[in-house]
């Protein structure tokens, strides 16, 4: 009797480790782990990103159609009208120059003044070397410039003038007149022409005056 009572123990309790056995692996095959659980591996070196289980995508660029900025040489010919230190085309000469002076300047001692708005204004200049000639009344030994239309705009431009009074000032109030040079392409008859003639210079006294006061 106590041995059939044995046998039917082990039985029994083979049965259990059996059972644990078998629906202990249903149960853990059925269990999902939460996101939270899972360490996402890394792509190994060699492993495309885009291979990659884990890969996400990365999103592309639309290239921009920027347009091009490229430096070209300054003009030296047609399709401008203000020139620096180079001849002005002939085509744009074909009417007269003229010139003014205007506004005063007054020295506050030797060598400092305002310049109220003392201007030398001009037009039809044809070349960079083209002389300004000054007029100094009462004569006395100033220097005034501008004396040439180097570095100036032309044909057409102002200037605002300077003055340097001589070591012994004679006198306490001077005028300034001026004139200038320009050039113009005449043909045989005298007409400004733009080919096929010869440069002649001319002189033309500008208008109006600029006074000059000494304290």
């Amino acid at each position: 009797m106590i041995y059939k009572n044995k046998i039917f123990l082990s039985v029994v309790a083979i049965g259990l480790v059996f059972s644990v056995v078998y629906f202990g692996d249903i149960w853990t095959s059925d269990v999902q782990p939460t996101p939270d659980a899972v360490d996402s591996p890394e792509p190994s070196k060699t492993e495309s990103p885009l291979n990659s289980p884990f890969a996400t995508a990365t999103p592309t660029k639309t290239p921009i159609n920027t347009p091009i900025v490229t430096k070209t040489p300054f003009p030296t010919g047609d399709g401008r009208t203000t020139f620096i230190d180079e001849k002005v085309p002939w085509e744009l000469l074909l009417g007269q120059a003229s010139c003014q002076l205007k506004g005063e300047i007054k020295f506050l001692d030797h060598n400092t003044y305002d310049n109220q708005d003392a201007l030398f204004i001009y037009s039809g200049v044809d070349h960079p070397g083209r002389n300004i000639i000054w007029t100094v009344t009462p004569l006395d030994d100033l220097s005034v410039g501008p004396n040439i239309f180097n570095k100036m705009f032309i044909p057409d431009g102002e200037s605002l003038l300077g003055v340097t009074l001589p070591d012994n000032p004679k006198y306490k109030k001077y005028e300034l007149t001026v004139k200038m040079q320009y050039g113009r392409l005449v043909d045989e008859k005298g007409n400004y022409v733009t080919v096929g003639g010869n440069v002649k210079v001319f002189e033309k006294q500008c208008d109006g005056k600029t006074t000059v006061l000494f304290p």
